[in-house]
């Protein structure tokens, strides 16, 4: 009995450790994508405070949003795992498509004349639904992966959600290496378009793998 539990253990921490790689770089890729939408929108919008916040508070509420709701969608779900591949490929996808929706956006807020033309409050608003309108999609499916992942990995034998302390971890580390990378290295190299084009197919590879795994 003891050699079958302690086989058991093993077999979950190393199927935990490989889908906490699977988090590492989707962690790495959600923090590339949100450096390189600020720079962005600094472009368009301005660098104020106000625009910024704009920015940050889709960014956040996207994702919090998409914890709330698809949460309870993987607490239901046959295939967690499975679940957030979908997700992943669902991210990668919406966040290539900000590149011409970031032109459109560019545009739309140009034409109106900005806060010169609109007065700051009436620019704040049009600058948040022009942020929902690039940012909303991609955000609130991030919001999902962490639960969805989380739900294919915790067993309820797990009663001090050891492997959930590891899964958040090792996101927050792919967070800070792709703040890091980005904001040091790519950015500066391949420029915005570039480094998201070079983030969605990584995150396209997270996906793949995932889906492997879950079969």
């Amino acid at each position: 009995m003891e050699m079958s539990t302690e086989a058991a253990t093993g077999k979950m921490d190393g199927r935990t450790g490989r889908i906490a790689l699977l988090l590492l770089g989707s962690g790495l890729c959600s923090l590339v994508y949100q450096t390189v939408w600020l720079r962005e929108m600094r472009g368009v919008f301005g660098s104020s405070t106000s625009a910024t916040a704009a920015v940050i508070g889709i960014f956040m509420g996207g994702i919090g949003l998409g914890g709330y709701l698809l949460g309870r969608l993987a607490d239901r779900h046959p295939n967690p795992l499975r679940l957030y591949s979908t997700l992943e490929f669902g991210v990668a996808l919406s966040a290539l498509a900000t590149i011409p929706l970031g032109r459109l956006v560019s545009v739309l807020y140009i034409a109106s004349g900005g806060s010169l033309q609109l007065g700051l409050g009436i620019a704040t608003i049009l600058r948040l639904l022009l942020a929902i309108l690039l940012l909303g999609v991609p955000t609130v499916l991030m919001g999902g992966t962490l639960p969805a992942v989380a739900r294919a990995v915790v067993e309820e034998s797990d009663v001090k959600r050891r492997s959930l302390a590891v899964l958040y971890g090792v996101n927050t580390i792919g967070a800070v290496l792709g703040t890091v990378g980005s904001t040091f290295f790519a950015l500066e190299v391949f420029g915005n378009h570039r480094t998201l084009i070079i983030a969605t197919m990584v995150n396209l590879l997270v996906a793949m793998t995932a889906r492997a795994m879950s079969r």
